[in-house]
């Protein structure tokens, strides 16, 4: 990785061909429009690493061979315990956790403290508290997440042939292309994810401080994935001085990979439908934070 670094630390990117120059810039201080943005460049210039899908693979090693779920309460609804039972069934080599609000907020306060469980207590919707515990869990542990309302296809070690990886980032194209948190696989202690979760608290603060709500989407869910990724790779791009032409070849071995979502839903449907969505449980009817 060495033979990557430049002589001199970069500091504002100023040898970055435009528009990456200011986009990196940006997004070291967070910016959400910019974090959006040079995500999408970033893939569509081959920027950042893409996973292969030509060369079969085992499971990462680094990575435990662990799948964990949530659902508010410790009895999910029938449609998704048959869901939940379906991703058991095709994956016997591994084992499995399902975890509720309770048991979730027990976990937090013991490996977190009683500051970040006050701001996951804070989350009014069950979605919120999933998208933070999911990130606080897997820090932890390492694994596997996946939604309960996801139905399997295929075993889970179809998506991850190809190259070595210590973080998979699935990508969606759309207005805006976005990083998708409902299937996240991931080492334990791995340092973006950290940086995710931790731009994810200060998100939970800053509607706790300012009443300013946008949406679940932004707050905890994929917009603060994509902030969290963007500006942690700013900063490490920054702190190692990488040359612009060195980006990819740092974050491979990194260990970081990007995978487009249509290939996790090969293996994955992460679209179909359950009894739930018709409802208040659905984070997409949650419009306004109370009081």
């Amino acid at each position: 990785m060495s033979s990557l670094r430049g002589s001199v630390v970069n500091r504002d990117f100023a040898d970055y061909p435009a528009p990456f120059q200011e986009l990196f810039s940006d997004a070291l201080t967070g910016r959400q429009d910019a974090c959006f943005n040079l995500l999408t460049l970033g893939i569509e210039k081959r920027l950042f690493p893409l996973l292969s899908r030509c060369v079969p693979q085992d499971f990462p090693r680094g990575i435990p061979r662990h799948i964990v779920q949530f659902w508010d309460n410790p009895t999910p609804p029938e449609d998704i315990r048959t869901a939940m039972a379906g991703i058991q069934r095709d994956n016997p080599g591994f084992s499995y956790h399902l975890e509720c609000d309770e048991s979730a907020r027990a976990f937090i306060n013991a490996h977190y403290g009683q500051e970040i469980t006050a701001l996951y207590d804070a989350c009014p919707h069950p979605a919120m508290r999933s998208d933070f515990w999911r990130l606080c869990y897997l820090h932890v542990k390492g694994g596997i997440y996946i939604d309960a309302d996801v139905v399997s296809r295929a075993p889970l070690t179809d998506i991850t042939r190809g190259s070595h990886f210590r973080t998979l980032l699935p990508y969606s194209v759309g207005q805006p292309w976005c990083l998708d948190n409902d299937v996240l696989i991931y080492e334990a202690g791995n340092p973006l994810m950290q940086h995710i979760m931790q731009t994810m608290f200060q998100r939970v603060r800053h509607v706790l401080e300012t009443g300013y709500f946008e949406n679940v989407w932004v707050s905890t869910g994929p917009g603060a994935m994509v902030v969290g990724t963007m500006s942690w790779i700013a900063r490490q791009l920054k702190e190692q001085a990488i040359p612009f032409s060195g980006i990819s070849t740092f974050l491979s071995d990194s260990g970081v990979m990007f995978i487009p979502h249509l290939h996790v839903e090969q293996i994955l449907d992460t679209c179909a439908g359950f009894a739930y969505q018709q409802t208040d449980a659905n984070w997409r009817k949650f419009r306004h934070w109370p009081g």
